[in-house]
């Protein structure tokens, strides 16, 4: 990991200077974000709808982006979605353990492990290969990718460590991107995760890398992004005496983590994501008769034709070399075999499935505001996807492997006014029309509208859809040698409506959604995927509510939730994320920032993880909660530069019994000390 550090920084401080020879004008300031605690500020960026997922900004059809900005894109439309730039001053210590990805998440320990949301409305629906879907918060894919236009060299590098050798765990992230003139900009990305693991058995590497760039000009809008992904994450199954953890005064004996006792070892799961992804928008218009500083006539667009395409590969490898013999209830077996009623072959575990998909869209945008009379934009697109699925079968009483392939066409449409300040709109739609697909529809409508009252604006959005989902493939097959199903599920109905207002004055934000599902398909506690056919309700309230007192601030956001049935969708009934600090300006661009935060809530039936299916379970056999995963930090950021010191875990020293488990069987890590630093490189 040494070596790879200063190779990366090498590189980015290199390639920055040289780029910086050729000048271009630094954007001041004042231009980058509108958020009061970054580092760098953006124009105005377009106001966030109520989302299901974490934080996806409201669709900025049309926007015309300012210099130096930053922007997802749109998979359909070709839309910049502008986002801002990782600049916060404070509070960046939450951004680097797990548990800063949601009010309440659960995953084994170590970062880069598996993770889920507990919070039932982050999470996305299951995609094509689901065995991806429990390292969201690593995953790199066009709709997640961030895209540059810096007009300078630009380059960001994070380094992350904790606890000490042997079981040290680090992350090293690096940007650099840069623009060729002002229509060109190409960018290289890494992301380097490796963590020993302080439990035995639990080590997990990432190496993430991503090329991506833009050429905008009036007429032709184009992006692209290559990127490969692999994860290797070694499983042992959970811990087996919860004493190690809850009371180890009573073990009797001097212990380390890595003496607590699991299921197994020399077992491990294998990823591999590829993707290749480009979009190609050609905008048709006319150049409008007043001139611009160039003397110039300006280029409005009125429609635009676009085309995008998207490679995915993915592999998966359940591997175990556990294999010493053991007795049980008179049955010779290998040693991992003891944990699974069922074996559908008798050799050592080597179960992959393999998944790719090539997916097309046409689209026609008709413009918004290329006339003062043209109150909205419109687009409709065709897509269509080949699905290829490999993996495990029986063939004429042998194991081998057998091929499935798959088309899907969808037709679509997008209608969306996001210009002016009182009100704003998306609705989208598409059909399944041909293929696997055939009868699934989406509706879905996102709506803002905001008013000021002395001088500080109220906003409120609302969100809706109404969806009729069809299950995947691997939803319904699946063949591996513990699990092996053949399923013929309905299709899921899924009606969904929530709002969420900003209070200026109180700076408060309330929250409300509820969702009716029918033909719910998951994990039950046989690990078996099952489908309940009757309807499921669930219901969230949240309330963010941050105050301040001259440099006392006290951060806290609860949530609510209840279901209709526990055993289908658990929840935790609270979820709570508070953070009290001191922030004040301590010598001249020195930022400093000390306080303590906590993850807390209420005891449930939470998932559980089966690591030979990478999926999380409904299990029914032990509750977790009602004890705070809390730190101890100080921030500080100085020009380009932020650092942080932080005490992970840190009220596992006074708060007994300890149970500090974020899923049955994986505690997270004890306390442990954690440093990081993140440089901005640009001239």
């Amino acid at each position: 990991m040494k070596g790879k550090l200063l190779i990366l920084l090498f590189f980015c401080v290199s390639t920055t200077l040289v780029f910086s020879q050729a000048r271009v004008i630094l954007p001041d300031s004042s231009q980058i974000t509108t958020h009061p605690d970054s580092v760098n500020l953006l124009p105005r960026q377009a106001p966030s709808g109520l989302s299901r997922g974490p934080e996806e900004p409201f669709d900025t059809i049309n926007l015309e982006l300012p210099a130096a900005t930053v922007w997802h894109l749109h998979p359909r439309s070709g839309d910049r979605i502008v986002v801002p730039m990782d600049t916060l001053k404070h509070n960046f210590q939450q951004t680097t353990v797990p548990d800063g990805y949601s009010v309440a998440g659960g995953y084994l320990g170590p970062i880069g492990s598996p993770f889920i949301s507990k919070l039932f409305f982050e999470r996305d629906e299951t995609s094509q290969f689901p065995f991806y879907d429990a390292y969201k918060p690593y995953n790199k894919s066009p709709r997640q990718q961030v895209f540059y236009n810096t007009r300078v060299p630009y380059a960001r590098l994070d380094y992350q460590t904790a606890g000490s050798r042997p079981l040290r765990e680090q992350r090293l992230r690096a940007l650099l991107t840069t623009n060729f003139g002002k229509r060109l900009n190409v960018g290289l990305e890494g992301d380097l995760i490796s963590a020993k693991g302080l439990y035995k058995s639990q080590e997990t590497k990432h190496n993430d890398w991503s090329f991506f760039g833009n050429y905008l000009s009036d007429r032709f809008e184009t992006h692209l992004l290559v990127s490969t992904s692999t994860a290797k994450q070694f499983e042992n199954g959970g811990v087996t005496d919860e004493r190690f953890i809850r009371d180890p005064e009573s073990v009797g004996q001097n212990f380390s983590t890595v003496d607590i006792p699991v299921k197994f070892t020399d077992t491990w799961n294998k990823m591999k994501t590829n993707h290749l992804f480009f979009s190609g928008k050609y905008n048709i218009g006319y150049n409008d008769q007043k001139k611009d500083s160039l003397g110039n006539g300006e280029f409005i667009p009125v429609a635009s034709v676009i085309f995008t395409s998207h490679y995915t590969g993915q592999d998966r490898r359940f591997l175990s070399y556990d294999t010493v013999q053991v007795t049980v209830e008179g049955k010779e077996m290998q040693r991992i075999d003891q944990f699974y009623p069922n074996r559908f072959y008798n050799t050592a575990v080597d179960d992959s499935t393999t998944f790719s998909s090539l997916k097309n869209t046409f689209a026609l945008s008709l413009r918004e505001g290329f006339k003062p009379w043209v109150k909205f934009g419109l687009t409709g697109y065709v897509e269509h996807e080949l699905r290829n699925f490999s993996m495990m079968d029986s063939i004429n009483g042998t194991i081998d492997r057998r091929k499935h392939r798959e088309n899907s066409l969808f037709i679509g449409g997008i209608l969306n006014k996001q210009q002016g300040e009182n009100l704003r709109f998306n609705l989208q739609a598409n059909l399944g029309v041909v293929g696997v697909d055939l009868g699934e529809f989406n509706l879905e409508g996102e709506v803002e509208t905001g008013f000021t009252i002395a001088g500080k604006r109220t906003v409120l959005s609302g969100h809706a859809y109404i969806k009729n989902l069809t299950p995947n493939y691997l939803q319904k097959h699946y063949h591996s040698k513990y699990f092996w199903w053949n399923k013929d599920f309905n299709n899921m109905r899924r009606v969904f409506v929530g709002g969420k207002l900003y209070i200026p004055f109180t700076n408060t934000t309330l929250s409300v959604g509820v969702e009716n599902l029918q033909n719910y398909i998951y994990f039950d506690k046989d690990r078996n995927s099952a489908q309940y056919s009757s309807n499921v309700q669930v219901l969230t309230v949240g309330v963010e509510q941050n105050l301040r007192l001259g440099v006392f601030n006290w951060d806290n956001r609860v949530v609510y939730q209840t279901s209709g049935n526990q055993e289908v969708i658990p929840v935790p009934t609270v979820s709570i994320y508070s953070n009290m600090y001191l922030k004040a300006l301590i010598v001249n661009e020195l930022t400093f920032q000390f306080g303590v935060d906590a993850h807390y809530h209420t005891a449930y039936f939470s998932p559980g993880y089966e690591p030979a299916l990478l999926q999380f379970y409904n299990q029914r056999e032990k509750e977790i909660g009602n004890y705070p995963i809390a730190t101890v930090y100080a921030n500080m950021h100085l020009k380009q530069t932020r650092f942080f010191v932080m005490l992970y875990n840190a009220a596992s020293a006074v708060w007994k019994p300890r149970d500090y488990f974020s899923l049955p069987g994986y505690p997270v890590n004890p306390m442990m000390l954690k440093l990081g630093l993140s440089v901005d490189l640009h001239n």
